[in-house]
């Protein structure tokens, strides 16, 4: 009898061992190297695309969160709170393709509430091949930001899964990859800002940022994807969407790292990611290529050295509103919209007007150069004004008549007096009091209407 008590207890036992072997089988993710994408059915959400009500659980595997650490830059053998990033220096080569990540936000500061919109992510070999592609937009939670930045609109985001639910698709294309991103402490804070309002924790891992490798191998008046591209004569895809500005990394890579001479070098190995279930499938966009129908505004805006703000989070602030302007996406209207993108970015309105007035005061001196001003030409000069909250910057610009071509004259503004340079008529600096030696942000009278 006791031997037969032993046995069922036995088998008992094994029945149930077995069973959490299935179990454990059944509930495991499958990873594969070529990192293949099966469709999943989206889990039930009592609302499409809302925020989770309650907490997220954290990944299993994960660690407990490290502080936060704000970097500014993505140089070689600096560590942020989810990359260790490589180039030169110490460190040694990993043997892994490249996870390049590109996203479009809704402002410079998620400290400030700011979210994703849309992000991108692929898995690229050496030599620049794409072996896997996903992208999709983002709800955000919140309103999408300048959609004339970034063209993403309230109702494209409206049942968009949110980061929570593709997280799980992410963690597995950055598994076993060095993470490519350009401007990598930008992206960087709002993928942990992100992560962690997920409740996940990222195991330390080693990234290339791709602006730092452009600064190292490319010549180019600024290292936004835009100039890039065209200066390494690609075709030049749609940067302001996150899956365009990942194609454009992935083809300018190998040839920036061939330029650059040797393998990157890292302070940190390969580690693995947490694992997530998907919940929700991609709400992608499709990525076209630009067109550009008059280059004018471009070649303006390449002729002279843009203005440089005081820090790198107003730099940001200007190389996006200098290629919104390059791309003809400021329409006019924007100024309120860019004033709050400005404070995203740390700038107080007076700062903002200035690098305004400044960035028009590069146009007016390269189109000044022209023997022509078309009408054409002049509405563009207008339209970019007015988007920059600066109607009138241009008003006694004028466009070039037959008498002016008869004889010989350049286009240029009435003269006014005391304001004269080597014969050539100059405008006045401030825009709003019309005299010379202060801009308008440092205008006295503006300054006297504040108080």
């Amino acid at each position: 009898m006791t031997g037969q008590v032993t046995a069922l207890v036995a088998l008992a036992g094994a029945v149930l061992l077995l069973g959490l072997l299935v179990s454990l089988a059944l509930g495991r993710r499958k990873r594969s190297t070529s990192r293949t994408v099966v469709a999943r059915k989206p889990a039930p959400r009592a609302q499409r695309g809302a925020l989770p009500s309650g907490p997220v659980p954290v990944a299993r595997g994960s660690e407990p969160r490290r502080p936060t650490v704000r970097i500014a830059v993505a140089d070689p053998g600096v560590r942020g709170p989810l990359f260790q990033y490589g180039g030169d220096g110490a460190g040694f080569e990993v043997d892994a393709p490249f996870a390049v990540v590109a996203i479009a936000t809704t402002g410079f500061s998620p400290a400030n509430g700011d979210r994703i919109v849309e992000i991108a992510i692929a898995r690229v070999d050496s030599d620049g091949r794409v072996s896997d592609e996903y992208s999709t937009l983002v709800n955000p939670g919140r309103d999408v930001g300048p959609v004339f930045l970034h063209g993403v609109s309230t109702i494209e985001v409206r049942d968009a899964p949110t980061f929570a639910d593709i997280a799980g698709e992410l963690l597995d294309r950055l598994d076993g990859a060095v993470v490519v991103l350009h401007d990598g402490a930008f992206v960087e804070r709002f993928l942990d800002a992100e992560f962690a309002r997920a409740g996940v924790q990222l195991p330390l891992t080693p990234a290339l940022c791709s602006q730092w490798l452009a600064r190292r191998t490319l010549r180019t008046a600024d290292h936004t994807l835009r100039t890039l591209a065209r200066h390494a004569g690609r075709t030049v895809l749609d940067t302001s969407t996150a899956l365009g500005a990942v194609r454009t990394i992935a083809a300018l890579l190998p040839q920036m790292l061939a330029v650059y001479g040797e393998a990157p070098r890292y302070l940190c190995g390969l580690r693995p990611m947490p694992e997530l279930h998907v919940n929700a499938e991609p709400a992608s966009r499709p990525v076209e290529v630009r067109e550009s129908t008059d280059p004018w505004m471009t070649s303006l805006l390449g002729r002279r050295r843009q203005p440089t703000a005081d820090t790198i989070e107003g730099q940001r602030y200007v190389d996006t509103v200098t290629e919104a302007l390059a791309d003809g996406r400021l329409l006019g209207g924007e100024a309120q919209t860019l004033a709050r993108l400005g404070a995203s970015a740390g700038l107080g309105a007076p700062r903002v007007d200035d690098l305004h007035e400044r960035l028009l005061e590069n146009l007016r001196a390269a189109a000044l150069t022209d023997a022509i001003l078309t009408t054409g030409q002049l509405r563009q000069l207008r339209t970019a004004a007015s988007a920059l909250g600066l109607p009138t910057y241009f008003d006694e610009l004028r466009p070039t008549s037959p008498q002016d071509l008869i004889a010989g004259r350049a286009v240029t503004p009435p003269a006014r007096a005391g304001n004269q340079s080597q014969g050539r008529p100059r405008v006045p600096l401030c825009t709003h009091c019309h005299r010379d030696g202060h801009t308008r942000a440092s205008c006295p009278e503006r300054a006297a209407l504040s108080v």
